[in-house]
């Protein structure tokens, strides 16, 4: 009995770990050394089909310091809706500067899966967080 504890513990914490409900891509692109197109990929993972999905693309310098945030809607409730398994992409463009490289990052803000009123925020560490 003693031996099971132990093995009973190690498999509840396995199955407990769950899958990421969304998998983001950013990759930023330079383009004539004048500008720069950041492609947003973001693929569905969850169960269910994506009906609205809206974050923003926030631009930091090679500081770490934020310089810009820009809203981002990757899919619209008259698309079709994102499935699961499959990927939205969209690009936004941006001036180079001078200083060093920056980088980006993009943010889920808000999340209606097909067929609900309810409206959710996801966040990587977090979780669904029910915002309307």
């Amino acid at each position: 009995m003693k031996r099971l504890i132990p093995i009973i513990i190690f498999l509840s914490s396995l199955s407990g770990e769950g899958a990421i409900p969304f998998s983001i891509d950013v990759r930023p692109r330079l383009i004539d050394d004048s500008k720069v197109l950041v492609n947003v990929e973001v693929t569905n993972n969850v169960n269910r089909p994506v009906d609205y999905l809206e974050g923003f693309l926030s631009e930091y310098s090679g500081k770490g310091d934020l310089l810009t945030e820009h809203r981002m809607v990757l899919v619209y409730s008259y698309e079709p809706p994102l499935q699961n398994g499959f990927s939205t992409i969209k690009t936004m463009q941006f001036t180079v500067s001078s200083e060093q490289p920056h980088t980006y990052k993009f943010n889920i803000s808000k999340i209606k899966f097909l067929g609900e009123s309810r409206v959710f925020a996801w966040h990587s560490k977090s979780g669904f967080i029910r915002i309307d």
